[in-house]
């Protein structure tokens, strides 16, 4: 028996395929969008909302109030801001401390990337690593050796080596800045540097064979080259001093040196707390921040110079002759300052019970450093908190940016483009002003004041903060190398069945371990020694390993500030190497892992 079905049966089953489709293409596209929307969805919560209300809270003094909340527009915590002249004060201090700072910080760095760079010269081992190990090593963490060494009964004066107006002068906007250009002179070593590369000397050996001295090629030919990475260096480290707060609360703390960021944290912490004063000053340290960005991204749009052909021959490193010994002293002198003996001073002050005694041999002791690593203390405890926090801001951080990376990668090169911008702009963000933010909304902005996780002094609101602060970081990093893979890996996939899920973990994973094992170490590392945050959201159960080091080393207990400094140090760098040892093992060349087929 036979059946045969109606012509209008097939019209209509062809009409519910199409329909299928139809539906299906429209499911698709509202999952790309809520995709999308997601992505912008956890910006939004963990950057966009805190920095709004920071913004709101300056020009709507009374938004959070919690007895009678208006949004009556006022200018006047504004006003009062650079009216009131500790305020006006801090202002000055960080725009003169930040200027000073950019010039002197860019003349060393980039005379030391030209010496690295240029001449073959001794002792290069020495020297070579220092501004990578400078430049991941806290602000507050030089600040503290610093002090040891140029204090009155510092280790200098006790070696006879520091007078005592020395010593005095440096606790003030000198010291600042001297402690502000060794440690950032890395950042305008990578600037500058790295245009010192893309040179070449094509131009230069034109200019030698016509005749020019060497003096007038560099004067003539190769600074004007330089001049827009000069430039850009100059703002980014004026940038990188604005929004500093490790020598803001130390050095300048102790030295009645006022600045903004020091200002926001007095504002938003001590009694009676003043928000809309926090506001204000936030308002205008992010107005400074914003505008040194935005002369940034116009000096890279309007003087791009691009010297480096196919025909471009690279640097050529000579050989300095008669001076090879005294450029080799000046580099080493530089690696002396800005990270021997820095680092020798803490290690020092770990191991005496005094300052004042030095160097006896009745002085050395393991106290600090037993107290340091005892979870009994309450020094042990902070750097145990802090470990745990580390490792769970990397987790949460690089998955996040591992999925968003994904999510991102498979989208239109628009929301792309965004989400990169958003990502790097939002590495601009003072932390102070993040972290008071982030006390505005979980602890005055309804509908988050009651949210059980996470909650105003709670564990789980400082973790949040730190996570946003190293998301940009994490999804830089992930998102460059996803966009490297080849989309036919993931439509072969799809082809086989497989879930988003199951590529995602399965194949995009193991090709780009290697960068986010990376994202995961940088997180961990910022996150042990993050202090503007820390210093805002300190929780309840305790406080962690920053605020802890810089609370020790203001109330005069630096043996303490600096045992538990080294002991931290050690034991992130000591984690971070394990890891990216066991991982570079279970990695062979092309990024596969061993073992699987």
């Amino acid at each position: 028996m036979s059946l045969t079905l109606p012509s209008g049966a097939a019209v209509d089953n062809r009409g519910a395929s199409s329909g299928t489709r139809w539906h299906r293409r429209v499911l698709t596209g509202l999952a790309a969008q809520s995709g999308n929307g997601l992505i912008y969805l956890v910006f939004l919560v963990l950057i966009g909302l805190p920095l709004s209300t920071v913004l709101l809270q300056s020009v709507l003094p009374w938004l959070f109030d919690p007895v009678h909340p208006s949004f009556r527009f006022d200018a006047s915590a504004l006003l009062r801001a650079f009216s009131t002249p500790r305020v006006a004060v801090s202002i000055l201090h960080s725009l003169e401390l930040g200027g000073t700072v950019a010039i002197t910080a860019t003349v060393l760095g980039g005379g030391f990337a030209v010496l690295t760079q240029r001449f073959s010269l001794p002792l290069r081992r020495l020297v070579a690593p220092v501004p990578w190990l400078v430049f991941l090593t806290p602000s507050y963490l030089k600040a503290l050796a610093w002090v040891l060494l140029m204090a009155p009964q510092g280790y200098l004066a006790q070696l006879g080596l520091l007078p005592r107006a020395a010593s005095d002068a440096f606790f003030g906007l000198g010291g600042l800045v001297f402690v502000h250009t060794i440690g950032l002179f890395p950042l305008a070593s990578f600037i500058i540097g790295g245009a010192l590369a893309g040179l070449g000397t094509d131009l230069e050996d034109a200019a030698r064979l016509a005749g020019a001295r060497p003096w007038r090629i560099w004067l003539k030919v190769t600074l004007p080259l330089l001049a827009p990475a000069i430039a850009l260096s100059c703002i980014a480290t004026f940038a990188e001093v604005l929004s500093d707060f490790g020598l803001a609360a130390t050095i300048a703390r102790q030295s009645h040196f006022g600045l903004l960021t020091y200002g926001i944290y007095v504002a938003a912490s001590d009694y009676p707390i003043d928000f809309p004063m926090a506001g204000a000053q936030a308002f205008i340290l992010l107005l400074l921040i914003l505008t040194v960005v935005f002369a940034d991204r116009l000096l890279r749009r309007q003087t791009e110079a691009r010297l480096i052909s196919g025909r471009a021959r690279g640097t050529r490193v000579s050989d300095a002759g008669r001076w090879r010994w005294s450029a080799a002293t000046l580099g080493l002198l530089v690696a002396i300052l800005a990270l021997y003996l820095p680092m020798t001073a803490i290690v020092l002050r770990a191991f005496t019970a005094t300052l004042g005694y030095g160097l006896e041999t009745a002085n050395f002791t393991l106290a600090h450093l037993a107290a340091a690593i005892s979870p009994g203390t309450d020094a042990g405890a902070a750097l145990l908190r802090s470990l745990v926090y580390a490792g769970i801001t990397a987790v949460i951080g690089t998955s996040v940016a591992l999925l968003l990376a994904a999510r991102v990668d498979a989208a239109s090169k628009s929301v792309r483009a965004a989400v990169v911008g958003l990502s790097l702009g939002t590495v601009a963000i003072p932390g102070i002003v993040l972290g008071f933010g982030y006390i505005l909304v979980w602890n005055r902005l309804p509908g988050f004041v009651d949210w059980p996780f996470p909650h105003y002094g709670d564990a789980s609101l400082l973790v949040t903060g730190y996570v946003a602060t190293a998301m940009p970081y994490c999804l830089v990093v992930i998102l460059s190398a996803v966009g490297q893979l080849a989309p036919s890996l993931g439509d072969a996939a799809r082809l086989h069945g497989h879930g988003r899920l199951t590529r995602l973990l399965r194949i995009t994973l193991p090709l780009v371990l290697l960068s986010v094992v990376t994202a995961f170490l940088l997180t961990f590392i910022r996150t042990m020694f993050e202090l503007p945050v820390s210093q805002l959201l300190i929780p309840q159960v305790g406080s962690p390993l920053p605020p802890f080091v810089v609370r020790l080393a203001n109330h005069d207990e630096d043996g303490a500030a600096a045992a538990l400094s080294l002991v931290s140090m050690v034991a992130a760098g000591g984690i971070a190497g394990l890891v990216w040892t066991l991982v570079k093992r279970r990695i062979t060349f092309g990024g596969a892992l061993k073992g699987t087929r």
